[in-house]
């Protein structure tokens, strides 16, 4: 989430605000910015959030407030604050990526399904037809594993060397993330696999894996020969996190490593 947070806070200092109380493009309100911008990356969603509320109040065109204020609702667990956050944003320009992640985010954590099954279906649509970065991803279901929460995130576009298309982010009971696994379709495995199965690859067909990341381990599970049903994918990371499905390889690290989309 951090980079993204980066490039929108760039985006917003120039942003010139269209408020009467505060001058456009002022520096008191480029200052409010910064502080919002620091309590967030220190970890102080309540005074962020505060901070951001004062922004929206002085420019309320001003999407990035709405982005940020959102995303500390996520981090607040106030999703019903996050859901209006991020569906003002998207009234100031829709279909911005940021906030259509940051939306389905909410509702799937706020257990709002038939809103959160509709904006995937548009998201998807999107994704189709080539209106969103290959890179895009979006959290899109929820549950928990013994004391484990668990989030999972949809890759549209299968690209990239890990080309991941399913990622569970599992998190402890303090919300640190301990674990990952994925369902993705490395790049490198895929010429030996189409020599193999040259029918299938010729009509778009490929190789996935399941595989778990930890902080000193990179773990894999198993191999499709086509991609399975996400329910499938579900259920077999559900043995993984609860350690019920033995691997079937093991490399671990000298050094800790990050897990994926840590840093997102």
């Amino acid at each position: 989430m951090g980079n993204f947070v980066l490039f929108l806070f760039a985006i917003a200092i120039a942003i010139p605000s269209q408020s009467a109380g505060v001058a456009a493009g002022s520096t008191e309100l480029n200052s409010l910015r910064q502080q919002g911008m620091g309590a967030y990356q220190q970890g102080d969603y309540v005074g962020a959030l505060g901070i951001f509320r004062q922004v929206i109040a002085a420019d309320p065109s001003d999407i990035v407030a709405y982005n940020l204020s959102g995303n500390c609702s996520l981090h607040l667990k106030d999703y019903p604050s996050a859901v209006d956050s991020f569906r003002h944003a998207l009234q100031l320009r829709p279909d911005e990526y940021h906030n259509l992640a940051g939306l389905i985010h909410a509702y799937t954590l706020a257990g709002m399904t038939p809103e959160g099954d509709e904006l995937r279906q548009h998201i998807l649509d999107l994704a189709h037809a080539g209106k969103l970065p290959d890179t895009f991803n979006y959290v899109f279901d929820s549950f928990d594993v013994g004391s484990q929460k668990v989030e999972v995130a949809e890759f549209p576009k299968i690209q990239g060397y890990y080309g991941e298309r399913y990622r569970f982010k599992v998190f402890n009971n303090t919300g640190k993330e301990i674990f990952c696994v994925t369902l993705e379709s490395d790049a490198l495995d895929q010429p030996a696999w189409a020599k193999k199965h040259p029918k299938e690859a010729t009509a778009g067909g490929r190789q996935f894996s399941l595989d778990g990341y930890a902080h000193d381990a990179h773990t894999s599970y198993g191999f499709y020969d086509a991609e399975p049903r996400y329910e499938q994918v579900r259920d077999e990371a559900k043995q993984v996190i609860a350690a019920n499905k033995q691997p079937i390889s093991k490399l671990t690290y000298p050094s800790p490593q990050p897990i994926p989309g840590e840093k997102d």
